[in-house]
């Protein structure tokens, strides 16, 4: 069994969202089974994990009550709020615009009232521009705006096929008869919209026939399947099927065009980079309409060609210009671009040194990279902390929990003031379960007193409790440590403590461990 599925499932059965949604983004099939034929949506339901359940749901996970996999989720699922949601999921909806890399590509063929970022336009002119339902037959400009970086990551022969070799003009027209509605349909699949239930019937063997052109050769397959399927419940499953497995494509189309066009592309400079050097940039096969630059320890700056579409994923860039009151230079990607020669792209500076964490931090924009090595996770932190894409930070902290290695090279209490610093929650609860499970090794270091002190200062920050939050927490964890619920210690208490059934319990040892951070708190002064 490959081992991210198997990290998969033991996540589901745990309830162990984030790292659900980290190995989702690492292209592990959700609806594959382990040895024992359970799906990962089939141990997350009947373990009771709601949150983790929806997540599967959203991400392609196939819960059709038709078959028996499906009903199998439904009777085996713990709680009744997880059978009604799964009885509700409506497979038909299209899965990946709940997911967070296929939503924001999807959503490009959007146009924004304050932002343009197509760089082209097909004009198709034809009588055949109506669908193939239409009773009507005249003759119309259809006009779609695309982007072309991700027509050529996409699907390579677009180009050569529809538009005779031309990708260098802001408006292409297409006349080779190809009806503007089945263009349309193609853009949208490379947009990662759903469009089997747009398909008309009499339509499939004219996009059959044009996907083999273009050699996309899992839409031609798709294709050929879907159309000898008239059941609805059938055609949707097909769907949901196939659009996970369109998304992973995608995703390592753009992984290439990362490595081979923007990273390759990419150039040091020793100051501000020049003009020439960011029309030159500009004018490069990764068809460009921003440049980001990083400056090094060393003080040498290297320039990356990039796409503000890509860069919208963070909530820094977009708030830096989709916001109407902006104090940045208004910037409109115009289709006269490549008309004005001299034109130079706009610079942004990122502020990191590393060029390694810039670019894993790249490849997550634009293609949901999740393999962060750990010891680049916190620096991975610090700079998502800084632009505002908060699942990358995520997906960083979940790394560092998982780390071995994390422990060899920072002390626990490292970790927990970084915690601090960035709002980190998911590690302040790694830290108090990691003491919690050492409390014997830990109580005694200066280092856990000292934390102590400094939760107890930050309640004043804080101002939601009288308590010390870190000790808290460690209590919390003492509770799971030694599989216990707040409700069974008074009953323990009660009880003899020469009873066999108090010692087997571990109660014992639970007392004595909360008895250790007690006593460290009353050294301290601290009454909690």
């Amino acid at each position: 069994m490959d081992k991210k599925f198997e990290d998969l499932c033991i996540a589901c059965r745990t309830g162990d969202l984030p790292n659900v949604d980290r190995l989702i983004s690492s292209g592990v099939n959700l609806n594959s089974v382990d040895r024992f034929d359970n799906t990962p949506l089939f141990l997350a339901s009947l373990c009771g994990h709601e949150e983790v359940v929806k997540l599967l749901l959203k991400s392609g996970a196939i819960c059709d009550r038709d078959r028996h996999e499906g009903a199998r989720c439904i009777y085996g699922a713990l709680t009744d709020s997880i059978r009604d949601l799964l009885l509700s999921f409506d497979i038909s909806k299209a899965f990946d615009m709940n997911q967070p890399f296929a939503t924001h590509i999807s959503s490009l063929l959007n146009d924004h009232p304050f932002l343009t970022t197509f760089d082209i336009i097909f004009e198709i002119s034809s009588s055949q521009n109506l669908d193939s339902s239409s009773t009507n037959n005249f003759n119309e400009v259809y006009t779609l705006k695309a982007h072309k970086y991700l027509i050529c990551a996409r699907c390579p022969r677009f180009f050569d096929v529809l538009c005779n070799g031309e990708k260098y003009k802001p408006v292409i027209k297409i006349n080779n008869g190809v009806p503007g509605y089945i263009l349309e349909l193609l853009l949208k699949f490379i947009y990662l919209v759903p469009i089997l239930h747009m398909i008309k019937h009499n339509d499939y063997n004219l996009l059959i026939k044009l996907s083999r052109e273009l050699e996309m050769e899992n839409l031609t397959e798709f294709l050929n399947k879907a159309k000898h399927i008239a059941e609805p419940s059938e055609k949707s499953a097909l769907m949901l099927e196939n659009q996970y497995e369109f998304t992973s494509t995608a995703k390592e189309q753009l992984r290439q065009f990362v490595d081979s066009y923007i990273i390759q592309n990419s150039f040091c400079c020793a100051d501000n980079p020049a003009q020439e050097d960011t029309i030159k940039l500009s004018q490069c096969e990764a068809y460009p309409d921003i440049l980001v630059s990083l400056k090094g320890s060393n003080g040498i700056s290297k320039i990356y060609p990039c796409h503000l579409s890509i860069l919208l994923r963070s909530d820094y860039f977009k708030s830096m210009f989709l916001d109407p009151f902006k104090e940045f230079t208004t910037y409109t990607r115009s289709t006269d671009h490549y008309n004005d020669i001299g034109s130079a792209l706009q610079v942004l500076d990122i502020p990191t040194s590393k060029i390694e964490v810039f670019e894993l931090s790249l490849r997550y924009l634009y293609y949901d990279e999740s393999n962060i090595p750990w010891d680049y996770a916190m620096d991975i932190i610090l700079l998502s902390d800084f632009i505002l894409t908060d699942r990358l930070k995520s997906l960083a902290a979940t790394v560092i929990t998982q780390s071995k290695e994390i422990l060899q090279n920072y002390s626990i209490f490292e970790i927990l003031y970084f915690a601090w610093s960035t709002r980190l929650e998911r590690l302040e609860e790694f830290v108090a379960k990691y003491v919690a499970f050492h409390i014997k090794k830990i109580y005694k270091q200066p280092e856990f007193k000292e934390a102590i002190t400094k939760s107890s200062q930050r309640i004043s920050q804080r101002q939601e409790t009288d308590t010390i939050e870190f000790t808290d927490d460690i209590r919390f964890y003492l509770l799971e440590k030694y599989n216990f619920e707040p409700e069974d210690i008074p009953f323990f208490e009660e009880e003899d403590e020469n009873d066999n059934f108090v010692i087997e319990s571990g109660y014992l040892d639970y007392k004595y461990d909360t008895a250790l951070v007690q006593g460290v708190l009353q050294e301290l002064g601290f009454d909690a």
